[in-house]
C-alpha cells in the first residue's frame, strides 16, 4: 500500500535520513523506535506531506503522495504533537472543518464519540485553552471519526490517561481488523506489545528491522 524507496532528508547540510526504504502493506502496524533526533518525527512528516524529501520517493496505492496535486493524500490521517486545529473554533467547528476538508460529513452519533472521547462536555468551547492532554484526546476523536487507509501516529499515547490508552488501544486493533494500516512512533514499547507491530528502529539514518 504505502512504498517509500531511497529517501534523504537533512537540515542546514546535516543529513538526518539516507537511503531509507520500506513499505506499508494493508493491515499492517509499523512501530517505529529511535533515540531522540534520528529522524522519527520527520520521516512521519515527510508521509504526510508536511515536509519535502531532498531525494527519494513516496507512494501510497501506486500515486505519488510527493506530488502537490495527489488526490490520495486524504487515505493519511497524521497524528503529530499538536492538531492542526483552529484555536478560537469550538471543537465542534473544529472537528467539521477537518472532516470537510476529508469530503466527510459529521455522523450522526457525534455526541456518542464526544462521549466516548470525554468531550462531550467541550462541545461548543473553544480550543485555545486547551492542556496537552486535551489536545492528544481531539487526536483520538479524529483518529475514530475520519475514514483513512493509513494514519500516521507520532507518540500516541503520550498524555493520555488510563481510561483514554485503552480506548486507543481498542480503536487500533479495530482498525487493523478493518484492513487499515498504521506507522506509530513511540517510545512505549510495552503498550503496544500485544498489537501484533514490525518493530523498526532508525539507526545510522535509515530503518533496521529489529
Amino acid at each position: 500500500m504505502l512504498k517509500v524507496k531511497n529517501l534523504k532528508k537533512s537540515f542546514n547540510f546535516n543529513s538526518i535520513l539516507s537511503d531509507l526504504n520500506f513499505k506499508v502493506n494493508k493491515g499492517e502496524i509499523i512501530h517505529i523506535s529511535g533515540s531522540n533526533g534520528v529522524g522519527k518525527t520527520t520521516l512521519l512528516k515527510i508521509i504526510a506531506g508536511i515536509l519535502s524529501p531532498e531525494f527519494g520517493e513516496v507512494s501510497i496505492f501506486k500515486k505519488d503522495l510527493l506530488s502537490k496535486d495527489c488526490q490520495e493524500k486524504k487515505h493519511i490521517l497524521y497524528w503529530g504533537h499538536q492538531p492542526m486545529i483552529y484555536p478560537h473554533f469550538t471543537v465542534y467547528e473544529n472537528i467539521n472543518f477537518f472532516l470537510k476538508m476529508r469530503n466527510q460529513t459529521i455522523p450522526n452519533d457525534i455526541d456518542l464519540i464526544l462521549e466516548k472521547v470525554n468531550m462531550l462536555n467541550l462541545k461548543h468551547n473553544q480550543c485555545q485553552n486547551f492542556s496537552q492532554g486535551m489536545f492528544q484526546r481531539f487526536n483520538l476523536l479524529r483518529f475514530i471519526i475520519a475514514d483513512w487507509s493509513l494514519a500516521l501516529m507520532d507518540e500516541p499515547f503520550s498524555g493520555l490517561d488510563i481510561e483514554a490508552e485503552e480506548l486507543l488501544l481498542k480503536k487500533i486493533i479495530e482498525r487493523k481488523n478493518q484492513g487499515k494500516s498504521m506507522i506509530i512512533v513511540s517510545h512505549n514499547k510495552s503498550i503496544l506489545h500485544n498489537l501484533s507491530a514490525l518493530k523498526y528502529e532508525i539507526k545510522n539514518k535509515g530503518l533496521v528491522k529489529i
